[in-house]
């Protein structure tokens, strides 16, 4: 994969995430069974891709101080921004929180979800980013490395139910392997095949993906296991299409620009949608979806642009140190 086949990808994850929960909010009125996983399977392209990128970025910058610097901060800087509107748009309502669930939200590990439900992929992925970061700092070859991934995902699927995960518990079940799968697929090397065998194998991954989707698709309401399989071949079949597609110079600048602000349309999608109910305000559907559309994506480009503007006028702070300086230029 490269940045434009990933981009176009993410437009795709996180477009399955919103009109999953257009679905279970009954906006969109359907009995095909299939609208229900969307969300869970637009999330598992995600963590697929971050994995990827990850462990690609690592084999070919190695490791140092801003590696995991940089994508913590991508990550929680502007999820704690959005978190704190939340937090002021409820104190305006005259609703308070504890201090403790405040900082622990804003952190990005309130396993309790107290502001938004949907933010249990943050703490996730933070956690995925920490465990990467002390897994690959180790001086061990790297397939041993990606084996360590995989043990810590079977430690998330199958840990004891605790009070405090007990709200992300079935989640970070579900798409446990996801993320070092994605870190096992970067050290796959392909450069000595001809372009020819690459198309023909990524096709029969792909199809092969999809057929076992179809086949265990009404299988997903009996647990984690074949629902996690759904996902899993659903997002192979995803990703090997869209490979494909880029390799024959086919893509979409649609999806592409969905793609750059997909983090950002993903922090704030669920509260306009459960907690302002943008999608219903007005008497007709179409008119109203349109709005949540129109808002949410002005919104997503207003908080990357001003995060990106923060980012450059801190780099101009004379107080800062050179390495600093230099993280934060690589982040923007």
């Amino acid at each position: 994969m490269n940045k434009q086949s990933s981009e176009q990808l993410k437009g795709i994850a996180i477009l399955l995430v919103v009109f999953g929960h257009l679905f279970v909010t009954k906006f969109i009125n359907s009995s095909n069974v299939a609208f229900a996983y969307l969300g869970a399977q637009g999330v598992a392209i995600f963590l697929i891709l971050s994995g990827y990128g990850m462990t690609t970025s690592f084999l070919i910058k190695g490791m140092n101080k801003g590696f995991l610097v940089r994508r913590m901060r991508t990550v929680l800087l502007p999820y704690s921004l959005v978190t704190l509107l939340w937090f002021m748009y409820d104190y305006s309502n005259g609703k308070m929180y504890p201090i403790k669930t405040i900082m622990l939200s804003l952190s990005g590990f309130d396993f309790k979800l107290t502001m938004d439900a949907t933010m249990w992929y943050i703490s996730f992925i933070l956690i995925w980013y920490l465990y990467f970061y002390l897994i690959f700092s180790l001086k061990l070859p790297n397939i041993l490395k990606v084996g360590l991934l995989f043990g810590f995902a079977y430690l998330l699927r199958y840990h004891s139910r605790v009070d405090f995960t007990e709200s992300v518990y079935w989640q970070w079940g579900l798409h446990a392997i996801m993320f070092p799968l994605g870190a096992l697929f970067a050290l796959v090397r392909l450069d000595n095949l001809s372009e020819r065998i690459v198309n023909v194998g990524l096709s029969f991954v792909g199809f092969m993906g999809l057929g076992i989707y179809i086949i265990n698709l009404k299988n997903n309401g009996l647990g984690l296991g074949p629902y996690m399989l759904s996902n899993l071949s659903f997002a192979i079949a995803t990703v090997s299409l869209m490979i494909i597609l880029e390799r024959f110079g086919i893509y979409s600048r649609l999806l592409s620009f969905i793609g750059s602000i997909s983090f950002e349309i993903y922090l704030f999608e669920a509260v306009f949608m459960y907690k302002l109910c943008l999608p219903y305000v007005l008497p007709n559907k179409a008119l109203s979806l349109s709005l949540y559309i129109l808002v949410l994506v002005g919104s997503s480009i207003f908080l990357k642009k001003g995060v990106r503007f923060a980012l450059k006028v801190s780099t101009r702070s004379p107080s800062l140190n050179r390495e600093d300086v230099q993280v934060q230029r690589l982040s923007s």
